[in-house]
């Protein structure tokens, strides 16, 4: 029997008759209408012996499930023997014909025939052979696949097929025999093809990885950093290749998940093992780059789409080794940050500030904004989170302290204060444009932080320049909230307004004052000026016993925060927010009913929340018809309010630019 290794006199000993045997494989040679001549005659003795051996699953002829052989059949094409097949790579075929003996050898056994010693020994003969031949399509089977990364032309695809689909009928074979008793399996059944399969894949996987070698002509010197590149090289050339070459053979399985799954452990196991070391600054950072962006980018490569999920692939790094990594890149990114932000700040400390546009400028802040912004953006590239870099803006903070400090110190003892102060003005600003339009860059406490330190940094530069004339209009502030105040009301408010409309002509003159400059300057001094306007009226020097006193003191508060506010206003003040300031607090001194007036202070409250008890207790000193039960009660109403709102959150400023707000008003008004 030429298409089966087995002696073919020994099986001809049994229920097949020698003239079927030799009608249906002829010495020499097997033709395709003789296999499906052998096919019958199989089916019938087999279905003849499931009486007797009841668990045989049914027996489905090769030709029936091969595609390419029914195609033989059709065109009547001369099927080669089990020994031309394999020499061809035709391991679907050869396989079957194998499965075919072993059908026939061991459902004639199962028969229970009667053997003489002779026919006992030819019979072993026989399974001899058979598991030989077994054993050599095998063997080339697994040394087809232990190649599949290597293929490349046609005729290595197709053998890869046929590799891969005998290893599926030996599968199905494997699963025929399930539930029988050893003794009457073949004794190489169960052969576990597919585990032996994907232990071999994952045993390539592994050498070529290892047998990755660096590229010792790059510009890279680190060995860490060599090793992970090589490994990544070829993860991505061996992953391209099986969804170019590979992917076909495998219709029934996406293999190029299962080989992203192998390479992933692989490559995993690699940086675990790296990542275990003690990593320079450098060599952390690389690490990162390929956990969260090199990689990823690799196995979403356009090539791979569809194909490879990687969502299911477990992370590179366990977090317990994922979080000491980010905090030492953190930590090495902050001191970067601060290095810098030190040096721009003693390089502005030895400048002089430069003339641009016939105002004085400064490079700081565009140099330290650069600075920042750049290393929070390749962070967030890097950690692939823009969560985890917030912390950095801490740095951002520190700086401001600093800067801050450098300022005062300007304003104490620096010949260059005028030109310094003036561009500090505009890199204040241009700080807080930044920090408004990236806010999600900043935790809400250090923004919070930043702004009022910013708000801090402007008054100072501000309030050098307005020191001056307070000191000027002292005089004039000294007579605000005095008995003569009330008699002469109007005159001494004329004088104020004149001495301060001459200090505005001044500020407005300054040399080398840009416009923007020169509305913070005016809306500064706008708003100090109504600081002291109304600390003076707090410092309880009179008290208005009768309701025409009250109403006169509240008269004489509208009109005068009206033509203030009308003064500065235009001139190029913005601060619209404070002009109602004296209005609102003239009404509590016309307000008798004490439920009102804890309404209205509850309404000054939701506008200033720096409104404190104290600036209750003075200004209500002025009502000197309100007795002490009422303002007691008054006061402990108010109070037990506003440390309700403090523990509710701190009122909102109406979506206020926090740079310019009045909400801090109150703040600026020390009372004792």
């Amino acid at each position: 029997m030429a298409s089966c290794s087995p002696n073919v006199k020994f099986l001809d000993r049994f229920r097949f008759q020698r003239n079927d045997d030799e009608n249906v494989c002829p010495k020499g040679k097997m033709t395709v209408d003789s296999l499906a001549t052998k096919d019958r005659l199989i089916s019938s003795k087999i279905s003849k012996i499931q009486s007797s051996f009841p668990k045989l699953k049914a027996f489905k002829p090769f030709s029936k499930k091969n595609p390419q052989m029914e195609h033989d059949i059709q065109t009547k094409e001369v099927l080669l023997t089990f020994k031309q097949n394999l020499q061809q790579n035709h391991f679907a075929r050869a396989g079957q014909q194998l499965i075919d003996c072993e059908e026939r050898l061991f459902a004639l056994k199962q028969e229970g025939v009667q053997s003489s010693k002779g026919i006992v020994e030819e019979e072993e003969d026989c399974e001899e052979h058979l598991k030989k031949d077994f054993e050599e399509l095998l063997e080339k089977i697994w040394s087809t696949i232990e190649n599949s990364l290597e293929v490349k032309n046609k005729e290595e695809i197709d053998s890869l097929k046929e590799a891969v689909l005998a290893l599926q009928q030996e599968e199905i074979q494997d699963q025929r025999w399930e539930g029988f008793d050893e003794k009457k399996c073949p004794p190489w059944r169960p052969r576990y093809c597919k585990r032996t399969h994907d232990s071999l894949l994952e045993k390539v996987v592994k050498q070529r990885m290892e047998a990755a070698k660096p590229d010792l002509n790059c510009s890279i010197k680190s060995s860490i950093q060599m090793d992970i590149i090589s490994k990544a090289k070829q993860l991505k050339s061996d992953l391209l290749q099986v969804a170019t070459n590979v992917k076909s053979c495998y219709p029934e399985l996406n293999i190029c998940q299962y080989y992203a799954n192998l390479y992933h452990q692989a490559f995993s196991a690699k940086i675990k093992e790296i990542a275990d070391y003690g990593l320079s600054d450098s060599d952390c950072l690389h690490i990162l780059q390929w956990v969260n962006t090199h990689y990823p980018r690799i196995i979403k490569h356009e090539a791979l789409t569809g194909m490879i999920q990687y969502e299911q692939l477990e992370a590179l790094l366990p977090n317990k080794m994922l979080e000491p990594l980010e905090e030492q890149f953190l930590s090495s990114k902050e001191n970067e940050l601060q290095t810098w932000c030190q040096k721009f700040l003693s390089t502005e400390e030895k400048a002089t500030p430069e003339m641009k546009d016939g105002c004085y400028s400064s490079t700081l802040a565009i140099d330290v904004i650069q600075c920042i912004h750049g290393v929070l953006t390749s962070a967030q590239e890097v950690l692939g989170d823009h969560s985890k870099t917030k912390r950095m803006t801490h740095q951002i903070k520190e700086f401001l302290i600093i800067y801050h400090r450098f300022l005062v110190k300007v304003t104490e003892d620096n010949q260059k204060a005028d030109a310094v102060l003036k561009a500090s003005l505009h890199c204040i600003r241009q700080f807080r444009d930044y920090i408004i339009k990236n806010a999600d860059c900043f935790p809400r406490h250090i923004k919070a932080d930043c702004e009022n330190l910013l708000t801090r940094m402007r008054d100072t530069c501000l309030g050098y320049f307005t020191i001056s004339i307070h000191k000027d209009l002292k005089g004039k502030y000294s007579k605000l909230g005095t008995q003569g105040w009330l008699k002469n009301n109007e005159h001494m408010c004329s004088e104020l307004l004149e001495a301060v409309d001459g200090h505005i002509q001044k500020l407005k003159n300054l040399d080398n004052t840009c416009l923007t400059c020169l509305k913070e300057l005016l809306s500064q001094f706008h708003k100090e000026v109504l600081v002291e306007y109304v600390r003076k009226m707090m410092k309880k020097k009179i008290k208005l016993g009768d309701e025409k006193k009250l109403h006169q003191a509240a008269e004489a508060l509208c009109n005068n925060g009206q033509k203030i506010h009308t003064l500065f206003t235009e001139a190029g003040s913005d601060m619209d927010e404070l002009k109602n300031v004296l209005a609102k607090l003239a009404e509590l001194l016309i307000l008798k009913d004490p439920h009102c007036i804890e309404l209205q202070l509850v309404s000054l409250y939701t506008i200033y929340p720096d409104f404190s008890e104290a600036h209750v207790s003075a200004w209500l000193h002025l009502k000197a018809n309100l007795s002490a039960s009422d303002l007691k009660n008054i006061k402990k109403t108010f109070s037990e309010f506003r440390e309700l709102e403090s523990l509710e959150g701190t009122p909102e400023s109406n979506n206020k630019d926090p740079f310019y707000t009045c909400s801090n008003f109150f703040s600026k008004v020390v009372v004792k």
